[in-house]
């Protein structure tokens, strides 16, 4: 195909060179996708992925020991599936340092997070220095916990949401992506019915704030991870074995 006009020819040329294919950045806009759903790249089989690095978690408040918790929960839940080999986060991250790519790391996190493919160059560099096929983001994005008052009308709970992506090393498409959130309930309380507290057997009141704590942030990141790895695609069928 000849491109007669020379701005549409130096556009195409620049796209090539800065590693960003055409027909990405023609769809610059990334597909919306619902809370608590993911979207799955139409050709997600065909890339073959079977090694996943886990970058290390981050977090919108970069609170440390929030950002700990989370990973808690990440690495076994994402750690155990079936057909996927998982390297541990403190693994991949020490041959990321070692082969000096940590911001070019940084750089297809923020891409992928958002939906968008990566710089290929980028993806290179960060291929060549891992072992791995594709690299798991996960951004915690929401951690609140209420616990109501004993005179006060309504509901504690315990709310966890987080971000998360699968980028391919081998062309920085995102493969896997979706934000989601769970909320754990305690039980509802109406000071109208019954004492606001209660008595112990000497006739002293006990205050009922116990009894009015939601679930906590382990039991919320548990259902979490447990509602987010279930939309991760299977992996691919092992190839089969030659016949001897």
């Amino acid at each position: 195909m000849r491109i007669r006009n020379p701005l549409v020819a130096l556009a195409l040329f620049s796209l090539l060179v800065l590693g960003v294919h055409p027909a990405l950045a023609a769809d610059a806009k990334p597909p919306k996708v619902k809370k608590n759903q993911a979207y799955v790249a139409p050709g997600f089989l065909s890339y073959g992925v079977i090694t996943i690095g886990m970058a290390p978690v981050s977090s919108l408040d970069h609170v440390e020991e929030n950002e700990k918790l989370f990973r808690q929960a990440v690495e076994p839940g994402f750690g155990n599936m079936e057909g996927y080999k998982f390297q541990a986060m403190s693994y991949f991250m020490d041959a990321v340092r070692k082969g000096g790519v940590s911001g070019q790391l940084a750089a297809i996190e923020k891409a992928g997070l958002a939906g968008l493919p990566s710089d290929t160059a980028a993806v290179d560099m960060v291929a060549l220095k891992t072992n791995v096929q594709a690299v798991l983001f996960s951004r915690l994005s929401t951690w609140q916990r209420l616990v109501i008052d004993p005179g006060t009308r309504g509901q504690s709970f315990t709310q966890v949401g987080g971000d998360f992506a699968l980028v391919s090393l081998k062309d920085g498409a995102v493969l896997w992506r979706g934000s989601f959130q769970e909320k754990g309930d305690g039980p509802y309380n109406d000071p109208g019915v019954g004492e606001v507290t209660e008595r112990d057997a000497t006739g002293n009141s006990v205050a009922k704030q116990a009894q009015l704590e939601p679930p906590s942030f382990r039991e919320v990141l548990e259902k979490l991870i447990s509602r987010v790895s279930a939309t991760f695609p299977k992996a691919p069928a092992p190839a089969a074995k030659p016949a001897p």
